[in-house]
Parts: structure tokens; C-alpha cells; sequence
């Protein structure tokens, strides 16, 4: 063997081409396969390369795990498949690369690469764990029962699978199958599952909770749910259930289900006796299936002398005594709220109050009234007395438990919550002047309270802060009522006063919030949402408080901000969920995989994460308009994931937002969380509008005239529903009319000679109606001091019409098909009605940008002059500002000033906007 093919091989190795070497070797080694000195060189060369191929492969794969925590995707995923095409086996490369994919979310391929590894050796049984596992993540559940069945079959004598471990995955399988796969046969599966099951009885694999857990599903999936309760309460069920708390829940939930409604009496009874006094779930059961016996066997008239009504209202006295014997400090609520529940429905079916049921409600809070939560659990009943007599009567008692002097902590608390009843039921307040007296009130209540809570931690609510709640409740009705501007800042000076004493009340900051998101404030907005200290789940159920008006101030860097941070909570949760079930599989710990798969969903359907992706295209639309090419570039780039809204993924949708988080303590339909919306919720109709607008600009980019004609008619279909306006600003819906007249245009652009003759300039005039229409309303807007929401919202809305009217007339200019095609009649009536409608777009415009500049002007001369624009805010009420509270007129300049800096720069930039947007035209 010469020198040059010694030093050939020795060049391919060191310059990393070991493809090259081992054929080199390979052509060696046949060539003198006689010689031993080079049979040697070969074979250790050839062993030399593949340990060199395996590190190369494993710096392959470490670098795509690199790139991705660079966020540099597209690199890292052509780097790990490259890596994947060789099957790799070896253990540091496959968790590299299933750390690189997990984080693209390539769950399939994850799958792939533990398949391969296991293909390659079926007699590995961490390969075979580890292939089921990702499987997991991929529900595919029917390949999930094959690969389970396989690996009890090869592994039937393992240590892991001797309690039938693999056998238990494939059932637990097939559940998720039945349950999860629409398009599965599911009665076929359901058998199928119920005779593997009774096989691993009889093989003795189910022997615990989690085992029976399994098979009580199959049979409630199928409403079997006597045969369910049997099995529970039968041989194997005590074999199983170790934990009595677990029996007893199923024991309710399956006599509920089979009406097993006197059974279900005595459980819940024996539940409560055996030292569980608190149970308000078993007592509502208690009372649920009393209450059906009686309607299916007993008169309404004769309710009260039935043997089972007197023995259940009986023992719950007779718990009630128990309680009483163990003093006041120790004495729990729930025998006492579940007299007044039977006592509701009572009245329910006879239509009327007595004296005793007024002496109920007297009673629970002379035991009560000190608890915080006493309001709350008379709630749902204090509709009960429903005869002026009895209300009077009430009204009287309750002052009479009202204590003025010598208080203490528990006393505050009772007058809170006779406060809280009073203000639900209704005060005598006829005027505006009733309001700011009763306010006047409340605030001075506050303060009595002050002294009370000087020791108190940071971290701590004063004693008398509720006052504070139900008098902001009061002025923002009036606001409501009025559209006084003014009751807005003296709820915000009221709350701000509070802050100071209790820097972590809740409700404080979120009524804040929505006070601050009226005014059009996104600074102090944004402040008051950091200090919630929101953590994961919230940033779903709660953003909402504070986010839904944020894109139409123009402040786009904030929003953006949020969205973007509060998005990658779905992420994780499409990343770090799916290893918890792999997890329970591990366990065996089949209760929770449902329950998980239940928070996935949930989650990974919300309706808030769509509303994130949708908001952020709006602001990015506008940022990135500074020319055409930038517009379009970025138009072609959005994914249609976000834009592309069909029923079916609504219909899946789920909406997680927690609207009862605000204190609601009046008896209204409308309660406080929807009075103080600076703008309609967002909703479907909504995503649809905001779906189907960037959707149609995009596919006019890319010449799709047939997706804009689907999307126009959608468009169409939308604005033919009635219900608009609960979801959508007037603005919104003008600008959705804009888009769908440009796609209108484009399509009629696309048609025949004469449709284009005929049709196509009609857009010009309904477009130009809609821009007027909408700077006519804003013109009509006097220049004031006194900004809101609605003002802002309406000039960002303007900027957002002439972004797309800038697209209009860019389309309408190069409308004609080529160059010999210019002076055709209907390309020139189109470029003659194209020039007059940007000279009228421009002088609506200079109008417009006149109108900022003036309120811009406005706003920058009052910097730092609260004191003077609070006066005027206040007009004929002024006198207001200095008798509701100490220090008020200095609050109430804070938070002028406060909002005051966030309207200069929402103004100032939608004016630096309409230039350049001037300038495109």
C-alpha cells in the first residue's frame, strides 16, 4: 500500500471527510485483504473513523441544541435532521437532538428518532420506554395501544412490566382514543378496552386506585354508571381504594348519576358526621337530593310535613348544636349556610318569606359577621326576603347591629358587611347629590378605620378598605349614568389613597386598571399590571383586565411587550405539559393524564392566545408602514394561522378569562367588571374581523384573487350579523368596510372589460363616504382637556384606515396589466378617479392632522398643570374636589398628570405617523 494512499485516508479524517476515508479504507482493505500489517492499518483506521463520525455527530447535534436556545430555528432544525438521517443510537446523541426538536415542538420527529433506535435493537427496553414516551406527545393514541401491546409482548418478564405495566398503557390508551379521537370507532374500542381490562383483573394488574380508576372510566364513558358504583363499592373496589376520601367523592358522583338520591343522603350524612362538619359540597348534595325526592313523591303544600324533609332539617339542627358547643372561635359556617339553602328552597317552591327567614340571615351574621367571607356566603340569598315588610324589618336589625363605639377588628368587619348588604339591596339615592354624600360617608368610614391597621405588614389590607370598593361602585354607576368624566378621576383619587395604605390590594389595582385603561392612560396602566406580580396560568385568565384596550393608544411598544411575554405561557405549555404525562405514564399515575390533557387543551385553545397573535399583526402593521415594499413584505410573511379563522377552530376555542375576579356587591344584571370596559370584550367576532382583514391584504400582496373573493364574502357574511357591537368599536367595523371594498375593487379589477367599466371605480366613492365619515366625528369632538379612551381610539383608528387606503391606491395604481394596457378607457377612468380621490383623502387629512396638532398643543401646555385642567374636567362639580376627602385635589392633579404624559405620546406619535403616511400618498 503506497505512501499517497496511507496520507489519502489520513486527509479525508483530518479535514472531517469520513464519508471519503472509510471508502478509501473499504477499497484497502479489498485490495490486500492478504496482507495482515494492512489488514490492521485498515481495520483500526475504519475503527478510528467511527468513533470520529460519532463525535462529529454529537457536535452536530450539541450545535443544533445551541442554535435553539438561540432562537436560530430554521438553522437548528436542518442541523438535527441531517443528524437524524443517520438513525443515530448513540445515548448523548439522541437526548441532544430530542432536547433541540422538543423546543420546535416536532413532536413526530421525536417520535421518528426513538423509533429508529429501537428499530435497532428491539431487545433494548430503555429504547422501547423511551419510544412509547414520545409517543405520548404526539396523540396518536392508536399507535400508542400497538406500541404498548408490542412492548408487553417482547418484554413480558421484564422487572418494569411484571405488574403489567405495558398492558395498563395500552388500556389507558384506548380511554384517550375513545375520548379524544373524533373519527375512531368508538363503540368497537370502548369493548376492546373493557375486555383488557377484565383481562388484567384476572391477571391481577389491577390492584390500586389508578388500576380501577381505569376501568370505572370505560364503564361512566359509556353511562354504565350502575355497574360503575357496584364495581366501586364491590370485592375489588376495597381492594383497590386505600384512601376513603376517594371512595367517598366517586360514591357521590356515581349516586348522582344513577338518582340513588336516598343513598346518596346517607353517604354524605356519614361524611359530615365523621368529623367533617365544614363539607358544604355534602350538604348541598344533602339538600339537592332531598328536594328531588320530595318534587317526585310530595305536594308542595306538604313539604314541610314530610318525614324526610323534618329528619334531614333536624339533623342539620342537630349538627348546628355541635358546632355551638365548641365555641364561637372554632364554630364552622357550613351547617348553618345549608339551613338557609334548604330554607331558599322553600320559599322557591311555596313564592314566599316569613319572619323566621329574616331571623336566619340575623343570626348568621351575629355569629358570622366578623368573618370576611360572611357577604359572600349570604349572597346567593338575600333575594329571599321578597316582601317590603320583611326587607324594612331586615334594614332595621341590621343598623341595630352596627357598632359606633369602642370598636374593635371584628366589629370593623361586621359593619363592612352590613355595609355590603345594604348597598346590594338597595339605598335611598335620588340625585347626584345623594351619591356624593353616601361617598363622603364611606370615605370617613375608611378612615375611623385607619388607627386599627398601623401595625400592620406592607404586605397586608387595611381593616375598613372594602369602604373604599363600595364607594368607587358608587360614583363609576354615576359615571355610567351621566358620562361625567369627572366621577372616573375622583374613583381613581379615592383608589390611589388606598394604595398608598394597602400597597397589595388586588381589587384595588384592578378596578385601577380599567379607571386608568378609560382615560386612555397606558403608562400608569402598565405600572399597576407589573405589580400584580402575575405568574403563568394568569397571564390567561387575567391579562384580559388590563390588555384589551392597549392596541388603540399607539403606544405600541408596551403591548407588544406584553403580548409577546404573556405568548410564552403557550409555548411551555406546548412544550413542558406533554412531559408531565409522559410522567404519570412512568407513574402509572392514570387519574391525572386525563385531568392533564384537560388543562392542555384548555390551554392550548384559549381564546387569549389568538387575541395576542391578531393584536400584535395590528401593531406591526403600523409599525413597520414605511414603505410599500416593507408593508408587503411583511403582509407575505404573516402565518395564516393566526388569520385563518374557520368555524371549526371557534368552535374548539375556549374562554378562560375570569370575569367574577372584580368584587361585585350590587344587584345588577351588569356587574362591576363590565361597567368599567374601556372598550367591548373581545371576543369571536372580533377575531374573525381581525383574522380576515390582514388575511385579505396579504392575499392581495400575493395576487391570490381567489382567496380575497372567499375572504370579501366572509367579510360580507360578518357584517351581516346583529350583534356587532358587543364586540366591535364603530371605528372597527368602518375599517373592516374599507378592506372590504378594496378587495371588492380588486376582484372587479380581475374581471371582464366591461364589469371593470362598469363596477370597478365604485370603491373610490363608498372608501372616501368612510374616511369622511369617520374625520367628521372625530372633528365634531371639542378640543378639551378632558381626554378619553374613546378620543385616542378614534385617531389611532384614522391611522389604521390610512394604512389601508395607502395600499388601495398603491394597488389602484398599478392596476393596469402591462404597459400597452395604460391607456385602455377603464384603466384610465380608474387613474382619473384614483387622483381625485387622493386629492380629497389629502385634504381630509390635513384636517385631521390639524385637529392632533391643536390637541397635541393642548395637552404638551398643560404639563404639569393638574390643578387648573382638574377644575375644568370638574366644571359645575368642582366643588367636589375639595369636600370628599383629605389632600383630594393633589391626588386628583396626580393622576391628571399621570395621564396627561401618556396622551402626549400616544398623540405625538399617531401626528408622526400621518406624515409619513401623507407622504406615501
Amino acid at each position: 500500500m503506497s505512501d499517497r494512499a496511507v496520507n489519502n485516508i489520513y486527509d479525508a479524517i483530518y479535514n472531517e471527510n469520513y464519508r471519503l476515508a472509510l471508502t478509501l479504507s473499504n477499497k484497502a482493505l479489498k485490495k490486500f485483504h492478504n496482507d495482515p500489517a494492512i489488514n490492521l492499518f485498515c481495520i483500526s483506521t475504519l475503527l478510528f473513523i467511527s468513533i470520529c463520525i460519532m463525535y462529529f455527530l454529537i457536535k452536530k447535534a450539541m450545535k443544533s441544541l445551541a442554535l435553539v436556545k438561540l432562537y436560530r430555528y430554521d438553522e437548528a432544525e436542518e442541523l438535527a435532521r441531517s443528524v437524524m438521517e443517520t438513525k443515530p443510537v448513540d445515548e448523548t446523541i439522541l437526548q441532544a437532538l430530542n432536547l433541540t426538536l422538543k423546543d420546535l415542538e416536532k413532536y413526530d420527529e421525536i417520535a421518528e428518532l426513538f423509533k429508529n433506535a429501537f428499530d435497532s435493537d428491539q431487545t433494548n427496553e430503555e429504547y422501547a420506554n423511551q419510544y412509547y414516551m414520545a409517543l405520548t406527545k404526539t396523540n396518536n393514541f392508536e399507535l400508542q395501544k400497538q406500541t404498548a401491546l408490542k412492548l408487553n409482548k417482547l418484554f413480558s418478564n421484564s422487572v418494569v412490566n411484571r405488574k403489567g405495566k405495558y398492558f395498563c398503557w395500552a388500556i389507558m390508551s384506548l380511554i384517550l382514543q375513545s375520548r379524544y379521537q373524533n373519527d375512531c370507532p368508538k363503540a368497537i374500542i370502548n369493548k376492546l378496552s373493557e375486555q383488557m381490562v377484565l383481562k388484567a383483573i384476572e391477571k391481577e394488574f389491577i390492584t390500586d386506585y389508578e388500576g380501577l380508576f381505569m376501568y370505572l372510566t370505560i364503564l361512566m364513558d359509556q353511562d354504565r354508571n350502575k355497574e360503575a358504583l357496584d364495581i366501586l363499592n364491590g370485592e375489588l373496589g376495597s381492594k383497590c381504594i386505600k384512601i376513603e376520601t376517594e371512595r367517598n367523592r366517586l360514591n357521590i358522583e356515581l349516586n348522582r348519576k344513577t338518582k340513588q338520591w336516598n343513598k346518596l343522603i346517607e353517604i354524605c350524612k356519614a361524611i359530615i358526621e365523621n368529623n367533617d362538619h365544614d363539607n358544604f359540597n355534602c350538604f348541598y348534595n344533602i339538600i339537592d337530593a332531598l328536594f328531588i325526592l320530595l318534587e317526585e313523591n310530595v305536594l308542595a303544600i306538604d313539604y314541610l310535613n314530610n318525614e324526610d324533609f323534618i329528619n334531614v332539617y333536624d339533623w342539620i339542627k342537630k349538627i348546628q348544636n355541635e358546632e355551638l358547643k365548641n365555641g364561637m372561635n372554632k364554630i364552622k359556617r357550613a351547617p348553618f349556610i345549608a339551613e338557609i339553602e334548604l330554607e331558599k328552597r322553600i320559599i322557591e317552591m311555596t313564592g314566599f318569606a316569613m319572619e323566621k327567614h329574616k331571623n336566619i340571615f340575623i343570626n348568621y351574621i351575629k355569629n358570622f359577621g366578623d368573618k370576611y367571607c360572611c357577604f359572600e356566603d349570604l349572597l346567593p340569598y338575600l333575594d329571599m326576603l321578597n316582601s317590603d315588610e320583611l326587607l324594612n324589618s331586615f334594614k332595621s336589625e341590621l343598623n341595630s347591629l352596627i357598632k359606633t363605639n369602642d370598636l374593635t377588628v371584628n366589629d370593623i368587619q361586621r359593619n363592612i358587611n352590613i355595609e355590603k348588604i345594604f348597598f346590594y339591596i338597595g339605598y335611598d339615592i335620588n340625585n347626584e347629590e345623594d351619591v356624593k354624600n353616601y361617598v363622603k360617608k364611606l370615605i370617613s368610614l375608611y378612615e375611623d378605620t385607619l388607627p386599627f391597621g398601623t401595625k400592620l405588614e406592607d404586605t397586608e389590607r387595611q381593616f375598613g378598605d372594602d369602604y373604599l370598593v363600595l364607594a368607587v361602585s358608587l360614583l363609576i354607576d354615576y359615571y355610567k349614568s351621566t358620562k361625567k368624566t369627572c366621577y372616573v378621576y375622583e374613583a381613581i383619587a379615592i383608589l390611589e389613597r388606598g394604595l398608598e395604605k394597602s400597597k397589595f390590594n388586588f381589587q384595588f389595582k384592578i378596578i385601577l386598571m380599567r379607571l386608568y385603561s378609560i382615560l386612555g392612560d397606558v403608562f400608569r396602566t402598565n405600572d399597576l399590571s407589573g405589580s400584580l406580580n402575575l405568574r403563568s396560568i394568569q397571564f390567561d385568565t387575567l391579562s384580559f383586565l388590563y390588555t384589551e384596550g392597549m392596541d388603540s393608544l399607539y403606544i405600541s411598544q408596551i403591548p407588544l411587550h406584553i403580548y409577546n411575554l404573556y405568548l410564552s405561557i403557550y409555548k411551555s405549555n406546548r412544550i413542558e405539559t406533554p412531559d408531565v404525562i409522559t410522567q404519570a405514564y412512568k407513574n402509572e399515575t392514570y387519574s391525572k393524564i386525563i385531568e392533564i390533557l384537560e388543562f392542555y387543551n384548555r390551554l392550548n385553545n384559549s381564546i387569549q392566545q389568538i387575541l395576542y397573535h391578531q393584536q400584535i399583526i395590528r401593531i406591526e402593521i403600523t409599525q413597520v408602514f414605511n414603505t410599500i415594499d416593507k408593508i408587503n413584505n411583511y403582509l407575505t410573511s404573516i402565518n395564516d394561522k393566526y388569520i385563518d379563522i374557520t368555524d371549526e377552530y371557534l368552535a374548539k376555542c375556549t374562554d378562560n378569562r375570569d370575569y367574577k375576579v372584580f368584587a361585585n356587591w350590587k344587584n345588577e344584571e351588569i356587574n362591576l367588571e363590565q361597567k368599567i370596559r374601556c372598550r367591548p370584550m373581545k371576543n369571536t367576532l372580533w377575531i374573525q374581523l381581525f383574522g380576515l382583514i390582514p388575511k385579505i391584504l396579504k392575499y392581495i400582496t400575493l395576487k391570490d384573487v381567489i382567496t380575497v373573493k372567499a375572504d370579501v364574502e366572509k367579510l360580507e357574511n360578518l357584517f351581516n350579523k346583529n350583534n356587532l357591537d358587543t364586540e366591535l368599536l364603530p371605528s372597527e367595523i368602518a375599517n373592516g368596510k374599507i378592506i372590504y371594498e378594496f378587495g371588492k375593487f380588486v376582484i372587479e379589477a380581475n374581471n371582464s372589460k366591461e364589469t371593470k367599466e362598469l363596477g370597478a371605480c365604485t370603491s373610490f366613492t363608498n372608501i372616501l363616504n368612510i374616511f369622511k365619515e369617520k374625520i367628521n366625528s372625530i372633528n365634531n369632538i371639542n378640543h378639551s382637556i378632558n381626554i378619553t379612551f374613546d378620543i385616542i381610539e378614534q385617531c389611532t383608528s384614522v391611522l389604521e384606515a390610512i394604512n389601508y387606503i395607502v395600499l388601495f391606491v398603491h394597488y389602484a395604481s398599478n392596476v393596469s396589466p402591462n404597459r400597452k394596457s395604460r391607456n385602455l378607457p377603464w384603466v384610465v377612468n380608474i387613474q382619473d378617479k384614483k387622483t381625485q380621490f387622493v386629492d380629497e383623502i389629502q385634504k381630509l387629512l390635513k384636517t385631521f392632522k390639524n385637529y392632533l396638532v391643536e390637541l397635541s398643543t393642548l395637552i404638551n401646555s398643560n404639563k404639569n398643570n393638574g390643578n387648573k385642567c382638574i377644575k375644568e374636567i370638574f366644571g359645575s362639580d368642582e366643588a367636589m374636589i375639595d369636600s370628599l376627602m383629605n389632600e383630594n385635589s393633589k391626588l386628583l392633579s396626580k393622576v391628571f398628570d399621570n395621564c396627561q404624559e401618556s396622551w402626549r405620546v400616544s398623540f405625538d406619535n399617531i401626528v408622526k405617523e400621518i406624515e409619513i403616511k401623507m407622504k406615501l400618498l
